[in-house]
């Protein structure tokens, strides 16, 4: 079958997911640091979001309502004529075709936000706002020179701007915040730090341009001054991470493992009874294999704040790789319970109860299995997942046949996992294939520090070993 006939696919796929496993597990507990620009529209809309920026009255609320309900009812021509007697009533708002192009985004629609957003340009030639957006678009798609016009191409329309004081401010905080992100994307740090000290400077109350601060200052070998910004963001927004948490992310990125887990210590030191802190510890913990202090982090986090779903799931995660699946049932029937729709909760229940040796309970993995296949088919991603559980369950139900059948379409995607590399090496070993799985299992061992099977990973390939190696 293809699924055994190309070699490389598995490996390289695991590389990519190797590092995506971990990061994942680290963003879980230690937080995001900003690094471009905010989204361009949110995925609901309100008046806010449209004119919040501009005025700070409520006056046109009825008019841009209206504009917005026009728009969810696919009455594209009426919203904008709402939108253009808004504009017409009150300059001072943005051009119609800014608030167009932000409804556009919201429903995904990029390339009808940038025929707004062009049009725009020519009808208003002297807003800014048209290029910062674009701008945006720009750098998400990674466009990172185009990006840099366009930022500059707005500076020099926002120091000229002065019909409104309030868009001014806003166009000075993206232009700076905007150029950061392309100097931090180019690895000019210097540079970087000067747009962003230029951003505090107009809004000292923004916890994201500390981050953002905290940022540069590390990458400059400022790891002091990067923790009191950091210190700062989290005054300024008690839902961040503490500072420890934010710069062991940095040292974990950099691969200085010992710095990163002093800081982890460090900050549950500092804050015992934060739950936050607590979970984010444990995340930490978890992702670099010390599952004992995994536990005793995510114990307590759950101890502060029972009903945390998060801090569920992450400790049934503990479990999972502890091996403890009895444990980890429990802690994600109950997320499951929690949160009936949360992918991850029941993804990882049906995991855990095929682990189980009741065949009752692998019946009852089979039918979530199935369920989340379902649930997710329009999310690539989260299909991937779906899909190598659901072949691990028909695995565990004897049914090899159907699980390699559905294994081989993941890798044909060039998409899997590493717990489904894992899977395919022990499809491998019982179908009598020793040599191929032993060699899958070596290259899955290098690439990937953690993942949920590793243990039964690592026995099997003992096992192997075992009985490839020649008899001395």
């Amino acid at each position: 079958m293809l699924l055994f006939s190309r070699p490389n696919l598995v490996p390289s796929a695991c590389r990519r997911v190797a590092a995506g496993t971990t990061r994942a597990l680290l963003l879980l507990g230690l937080g995001v640091l900003a690094v471009g620009m905010p989204a361009s529209a949110p995925a609901q809309v309100t008046v806010q979001t449209l004119i919040g920026r501009a005025v700070t009255d409520d006056a046109h609320a009825n008019e841009v309502n209206g504009a917005i309900t026009r728009f969810r009812d696919r009455d594209i021509d009426g919203c904008r004529a709402m939108l253009e007697r808004v504009h017409a009533d009150d300059p001072k708002v943005p051009p119609p075709g800014v608030m167009m192009a932000t409804l556009w985004l919201s429903v995904k629609q990029v390339a009808a936000a940038r025929a707004e957003l062009d049009q725009t340009v020519t009808k208003f030639p002297d807003d800014p706002e048209p290029f910062l957006v674009l701008g945006d678009l720009a750098f998400q798609e990674r466009m990172v020179t185009d990006a840099a016009v366009l930022f500059d191409r707005a500076e020099e329309l926002a120091a000229k701007f002065d019909s409104n004081a309030k868009r001014k401010r806003d166009f000075e905080i993206r232009c700076h915040a905007g150029k950061a992100a392309v100097h931090e994307a180019r690895g000019q740090w210097e540079t970087a730090l000067a747009d962003i000290q230029k951003w505090v400077e107009i809004d000292p109350d923004s916890a994201s341009a500390k981050q953002r601060l905290g940022s540069a200052y590390f990458q400059l070998d400022k790891p002091d001054e990067a923790l009191t910004a950091f210190g700062e963001a989290h005054d300024l927004d008690g839902k961040l991470p503490r500072k420890e948490m934010l710069l062991a992310r940095l040292y974990d990125q950099g691969k200085k493992v010992d710095k990163a887990r002093k800081l982890v210590e460090a900050a549950v030191q500092a804050a015992p009874e934060d739950a936050a802190v607590r979970l984010g510890a444990a995340n930490w913990f978890l992702a670099h294999g010390d599952t004992v202090a995994a536990r005793e982090n995510g114990d307590k986090a759950l101890d502060l704040d029972p009903k945390n779903l998060e801090a569920r799931i992450v400790n049934g995660t503990i479990a999972r790789v502890a091996r403890d699946f009895e444990s980890a049932s429990k802690l994600f029937g109950e997320a499951h319970s929690q949160s009936p729709r949360n992918f991850v909760a029941s993804d990882s229940l049906a995991l855990v109860l095929a682990e189980l040796p009741q065949k009752e309970n692998v019946q009852r993995a089979l039918e979530i299995a199935e369920t989340n296949v379902a649930m997710v088919k329009d999310n690539p991603q989260l299909q991937v997942a779906s899909l190598t559980t659901l072949s691990w369950v028909l695995y565990k139900l004897g049914r090899m046949a159907d699980a390699e059948k559905i294994l081989a379409q993941v890798s044909q995607n060039n998409a899997l996992t590493a717990d489904g590399a894992y899977y395919i090496a022990q499809i491998l070993s019982d179908k009598g294939e020793k040599e191929q799985a032993q060699r899958l299992l070596e290259q899955l061992m290098t690439n990937d520090p953690i993942f949920a099977n590793r243990k039964a990973a690592e026995d099997l390939q003992a096992e192997l070993k075992a009985e490839v190696s020649p008899k001395e």
